[in-house]
């Protein structure tokens, strides 16, 4: 097992205190909203890969430095308003996730990684709800 798991825990504790995490068996993370209009995150460390999850939205990364980055910068991004979860729903039940960032130069929104269910009911109306967790400030964070 490699230390990405630890090294996000120890950086919560000392940084982000209110941060409700949990760890589980030291592959897995889970990371707490702290409101209704915030999504869970979940890191799962493997020994090949590791991938981060946003409520049912998930990436994978090699487990190598220049994946274990890429995962930050989308934890990063996940944990603070500069990122957002757009979930699609038929008949109230989510089928397709989005995962956006917002580009603060322009104020606009773009899509990082789409995953989803097959839902062949097209017929159905599609609705749109937005996810968007507060949990860090991104001033705060330093190169």
């Amino acid at each position: 097992m490699n230390d990405l798991i630890e090294n996000i825990v120890e950086n919560l504790k000392e940084r982000h205190p209110n941060v409700i995490f949990e760890i589980d068996n030291k592959n897995g993370l889970t990371i707490e909203p702290n409101n209704e209009s915030g999504f869970k995150i979940y890191i799962q460390e493997e020994e090949r890969e590791n991938t981060i999850h946003f409520n049912s939205w998930h990436l994978h990364f090699e487990n190598n430095k220049d994946g274990k980055n890429e995962l930050l910068d989308y934890l990063i991004f996940g944990m603070s308003k500069s990122g957002r979860l757009k979930a699609y729903l038929r008949k109230g039940k989510e089928f397709k996730w989005t995962f956006e960032t917002l580009n603060k130069e322009d104020g606009k929104w773009y899509p990082s990684g789409t995953t989803g269910l097959i839902n062949l009911k097209l017929w159905q109306k599609t609705e749109i709800k937005y996810f968007q967790n507060d949990l860090i400030d991104l001033t705060e964070i330093k190169e």
